[in-house]
């Protein structure tokens, strides 16, 4: 007896309603992958699924020979998965997925390790400061940085606090954070940050903000540094440059701000600082010592505090460079030294070391140990403008609260360039330090 039409029928709807039911059930990756935490040996990859399941990463020298796997049994929606044993500055290619299957391969899926410890090789590193908000800005920022490193990709991505908008909620992350870099850097750059005031949402003592959920930071002294034992500061080297995060919102687990006597930070700091043996020291939190551009370094308290309590710290160890945010406009000061007071207190004669030579204005020449600190204040990766009385900042070489952009900064030997990168493509400022 044949089988009715019907009967074909409706077996036939039934196996396409079994496969779509199949196919709904089958994990899709909504976030990621992104890196984190970079070291000659090891790096950190995270994704988010938009149901529970298991973890894998496969990687290998190209897409066609992704011939190693690191697993995790685990089943759950935010994966983090640690890839060790790998060899220094050394590009991979990887794919990310569930235990079982076929993983789908991605040309931007790739990522390249760390160069050795004080390695002199070339580094580059991106800069960006108040930058997740979807903004006009943002989006012309992120494409001039395409456009300006074609010869040679960001090795490290560092942010600078409020990285997205408006009060740290995860949702804010997707649509303003993660929804803008994912192909372009997410996938293939790997990232520190710190956060800021938005990032927070405001609540300085909340440790259970999204920030701290979704980024993994080197708390373990992994990527070179002291241990922290906390996602809010930490350090990390990249060749012979020694990077530290502090937050400068947070009031921590001990019950203190970072610029405050006795706080878990500035001990830490002292430690981590001590300890240090690259050439290189760059610092970076979100709220500047000088500013006065959206936000006035005179007025502010936690400014005041920080500038006052924090900087001669950094002085004692000699540091070369400290970025900041959260001021919408980008200041770069002189070499300072001792210049604790307001901005109507700098005088050039006193404050000014390791003045630029004639003929080079925008370059300077310093010992091993460091003369001065540069600050310099780029908050104006997405967010722009304002300014405050008595702009522009009496230390700073160059202030522009009309034009957003980010850093670039360059790294090679005994030489460290710095390039403001604006909107228009163009490189609105440039110095360079030699030691």
């Amino acid at each position: 007896m044949k089988p009715s039409r019907i009967s074909l029928s409706y077996l036939l709807l039934l196996v396409v309603l079994a496969t779509c039911r199949v196919s709904a059930q089958l994990p899709q990756v909504v976030r990621g992958p992104y890196l984190q935490v970079v070291t000659p040996t090891s790096i950190v990859i995270r994704w988010r699924t938009d149901v529970p399941t298991d973890s894998r990463v496969q990687f290998g020298a190209s897409r066609r020979r992704l011939s190693q796997a690191v697993t995790g049994d685990s089943l759950t929606t935010e994966h983090e998965i640690t890839l060790t044993g790998l060899k220094p500055a050394t590009r991979y290619a990887y794919a990310v997925g569930p235990k079982t299957g076929k993983l789908p391969k991605d040309v931007d899926q790739f990522f390249q390790t760390a160069p050795a410890p004080g390695s002199t090789d070339f580094a580059r590193l991106w800069v960006l400061g108040d930058f997740g908000c979807s903004s006009q800005t943002q989006y012309d920022v992120r494409d001039q940085i395409i456009n300006a490193t074609r010869d040679h990709r960001p090795d490290v991505w560092v942010m600078l606090g409020d990285n997205t908008y408006n009060v740290g909620k995860d949702e804010e992350y997707q649509k303003h954070f993660f929804a803008h870099y994912q192909s372009q850097f997410f996938k293939n750059t790997p990232f520190y940050l710190t956060p800021g005031n938005h990032d927070y949402g405001g609540q300085i003592t909340n440790l259970n903000i999204p920030y701290f959920k979704n980024f993994t930071m080197p708390t373990k002294g992994e990527a070179g540094g002291v241990p922290s034992g906390s996602e809010s500061f930490y350090s990390f080297d990249y060749g012979n440059v020694h990077v530290v995060s502090m937050d400068s919102y947070g009031r921590l687990s001990d019950g203190k701000r970072m610029y405050e006597a006795g706080s878990t930070q500035i001990d830490w700091l002292r430690r981590d600082l001590a300890a240090n043996k690259q050439p290189w020291t760059l610092v970076f939190w979100h709220h500047p010592p000088y500013s006065k551009g959206s936000h006035d370094s005179d007025t502010e308290r936690l400014m005041v505090s920080i500038r006052e309590q924090m900087l001669p710290i950094l002085e004692e160890y000699k540091v070369d460079m400290v970025l900041g945010g959260h001021s919408h406009v980008y200041e770069r000061t002189h070499p300072l030294k001792g210049h604790l007071g307001k901005n109507d207190t700098f005088d050039p004669a006193k404050h000014i070391v390791s003045a630029a030579s004639p003929d080079s204005p925008n370059r300077y020449k310093v010992g091993q140990n460091g003369q001065g600190i540069i600050y310099v204040v780029a908050g104006s990766g997405g967010q722009l403008g304002g300014q405050s009385p008595g702009y522009p900042l009496k230390s700073a070489v160059y202030s522009n609260n009309k034009e957003g952009g980010s850093l670039l900064i360059d790294v090679k030997n005994k030489w460290l360039e710095v390039r403001m990168i604006g909107t228009s493509g163009q490189v609105l400022d440039q110095f360079t330090i030699e030691k």
